[in-house]
């Protein structure tokens, strides 16, 4: 009856863990007429590593941490199919304002749209 438990339990974390989420994705740039260097986390924004894309940074809406239980300094896999560019892992160093729900920003370099026209929707799993 525990090993039946136990395996049951053990099931419920791992779908609650690989639960995705589709959201409204924008960027942002950091510095002069942006959002500022240091992020929410208390990292500061290196503009050498972000234009050379060795950062690889978001900011979540409010919702996000409050509803859905994600922490800064969580690591995420997105799934864009227009963009594939943002494809790949991110690390939450940021927030939103907290009137946006279901949103996530990209920090990118000042004057990078990395094929950004228009917000667009990406997919995204914390691992």
């Amino acid at each position: 009856m525990r090993k039946l438990l136990f395996i049951i339990m053990i099931s419920v974390c791992t779908v609650a863990w690989s639960q995705s989420y589709t959201m409204r994705a924008t960027k942002y740039h950091p510095g002069r007429g942006g959002a500022g260097w240091v992020t929410a986390s208390g990292a500061r924004i290196d503009n050498d590593k972000l234009k050379r894309y060795e950062i690889r940074w978001v900011a979540l809406s409010h919702d996000m941490f409050r509803q859905y239980g994600f922490r800064l300094g969580d690591t995420i896999d997105v799934t864009c199919e227009r963009i594939p560019k943002l494809n790949g892992k991110w690390v939450v160093k940021d927030k939103m304002g907290p009137r946006l729900r279901k949103r996530i920003d990209f920090l990118l370099p000042y004057r990078d749209t990395i094929g950004f026209v228009n917000p667009t929707t990406v997919e995204i799993r914390k691992l």
